[in-house]
């Protein structure tokens, strides 16, 4: 039976991440730069171990002003000791309750430069190696690449949830149908990634990627409703919907 992931972000201070924890295979957990404090940390953990949910990390830019969706430059020696500062607050808390960080995955602005820069790939994979984790990338990116070439564990993400210009990355979110709300296109859409392994890019072009893990966005108004559709019409169709082995 074909398999994929189905994940989102959490811990950010959305009303509804209990609930998404009953849908989700993978959580990516904010760990205090964009969003989410010890409080919200372990609260979030708690009802992952409860659900058998699997951890990620979720470091963004320290800009809470802006949920971490604005650029930002910053020395490379900082971001690193900025990703290890924010995954340790994360990995100190899963250790009281025992339920383990399994990998990392960026958020927002942060990701979107990873994906495009190879400088900051290998700096973000410097942490990730030495934080013991595997790291959830985005496919057909520099952060992809660099995975591959420093050996480190990684699984591959599509985003569900949002559209992707012709360059195979995300359609800036100040764009017109950058993000999806509609669970059934939403739905339909994932479904045809998996059938072709490949994203779909503008003007109807297509990029092939192994996909192991499909994002919905735990902000969007309609994340549950997106996630709980999405799981239906994937395990109707033969899906097995788990989390990857890290």
């Amino acid at each position: 039976m074909a398999r994929v992931d189905l994940n989102a972000d959490l811990g950010e201070g959305m009303p509804f991440d209990a609930a998404l924890l009953a849908v989700v295979t993978s959580a990516n957990v904010a760990c205090g730069g964009h969003a989410g404090d010890a409080a919200t940390m372990h609260e979030t953990l708690r009802v992952a171990k409860q659900r058998h949910v699997v951890v990620g990390a979720h470091p963004g830019w320290p800009d809470r002003q802006h949920f971490g969706r604005r650029r930002i430059a910053m020395p490379l020696a900082d971001l690193r000791a900025e990703l290890q500062s924010q995954v340790a607050a994360l990995t100190a808390i899963a250790h009281l309750l025992e339920w383990p960080v399994r990998y990392v995955k960026l958020h927002g602005a942060l990701a979107n430069q990873v994906a495009e820069n190879a400088d900051m790939a290998r700096t973000v994979g410097e942490a990730t190696r030495a934080a013991g984790l595997g790291w959830l990338v985005m496919a057909q990116t520099a952060m992809h690449a660099a995975a591959e070439a420093m050996a480190i564990p990684h699984r591959t993400e599509a985003f569900a949830d949002r559209s992707y210009g012709e360059d195979g990355l995300l359609t800036p979110r100040d764009k017109p149908g950058a993000v999806l709300h509609d669970p059934e296109h939403v739905a339909d859409r994932a479904l045809e990634m998996l059938q072709r392994q490949a994203l779909p890019l503008a003007r109807g072009g297509w990029l092939p990627t192994r996909i192991d893990s499909l994002c919905v966005h735990g902000d969007t108004p309609e994340a549950l409703a997106l996630a709980t559709r999405l799981r239906t019409r994937l395990e109707g169709a033969g899906w097995q919907v788990r989390a990857p082995d890290w």
